[in-house]
């Protein structure tokens, strides 16, 4: 009984840990399509993150920062001072201390982020959940990063893996 209480155990935390999935993308109108394709040929700004009341750590910014450049730069769209404005819209905030979240692990909760990202006059949602003890916000909010970047690959047309 141990061993499969364990074992389940083990499992719903690797599909949890899993969670990092894709942007959820409103599909455009075929007339709006062209305009967003359009409006992103030079690129995009750099990312800014509207916290909204949320108290969010410049760590956990710089983190979503740095994976939003690195895989920008992975799928060839450019971040530059002129590109279309992008903005990430922070509706969902949730962090555990990281003394709780190393002595208690799992039990400890989870760290969360969720938002809607506005770019070209369209948008699309992210969200990241974390309850692994290594990482913590860290993880969660470089998937979120790399989620916002997707997005944006997607809409500009470049097939992201």
């Amino acid at each position: 009984m141990k061993v499969r209480a364990i074992t389940t155990s083990l499992i719903g935390t690797l599909l949890l840990a899993a969670c990092a999935g894709s942007p959820s993308m409103t599909q455009l109108p075929p007339d709006r399509g062209h305009d967003v394709t359009v409006a992103l040929a030079n690129g995009v700004g750099d990312l800014q993150i509207d916290s909204g009341s949320f108290e969010i750590s410049d760590e956990a910014k710089k983190e979503l920062l740095g994976a939003f450049h690195t895989e920008m730069t992975k799928i060839g769209v450019p971040v530059t001072p002129t590109g279309a404005p992008v903005t990430l819209h922070v509706s969902e905030f949730k962090t555990r201390p990281v003394a709780a979240r190393i002595l208690l692990g799992v039990l400890s909760g989870s760290d969360h982020i969720k938002g809607t990202v506005s770019v070209a006059g369209t948008g699309f949602d992210v969200a990241d959940t974390g309850v692994s003890v290594v990482g913590g916000l860290g993880v969660v909010a470089r998937n979120v990063g790399t989620q916002t970047a997707d997005g944006i690959g997607q809409l500009t047309g470049v097939t992201v893996k």
